[in-house]
């Protein structure tokens, strides 16, 4: 049985909320398949809650890179990365449609893994 987090355990993470978040969209975006029921809309949430995630950010604590040899985009490129997948989850359902929505949404999310 696991044992509850405290409050100073769970306010001591050494990556904010957000931060924290968009890593577990991006796996969640590795694991879903063109063809699992309801893939679509899944897609659609996914950008959903990525763009929630990435504008609840607060500006003044967006990193300026996340790891020492990697520079993050500015959050407007993200966002509209994000804006351009979720237009893409809203065409006709094809293969290369999914290819499309989950690479611009892989390439958004990365950075935070």
């Amino acid at each position: 049985m696991k044992r509850p987090i405290t409050s100073s355990e769970a306010t001591s993470s050494p990556f904010p909320p957000a931060r924290t978040a968009l890593r577990e969209l991006y796996r969640t975006v590795r694991h879903l398949h063109y063809t699992d029921p309801y893939a679509q809309a899944r897609l659609a949430r996914i950008a959903d809650q990525a763009e929630y995630f990435l504008q609840a950010w607060p500006a003044n604590e967006w990193p300026e890179n996340l790891h020492a040899t990697q520079a993050l985009p500015p959050r407007e490129v993200l966002l509209a990365w994000v804006a351009t997948a979720k237009s893409e989850s809203t065409r006709p359902w094809t293969y290369a449609v999914w290819q499309q929505a989950t690479t611009l949404l892989l390439a958004t999310l990365v950075p935070f893994t």
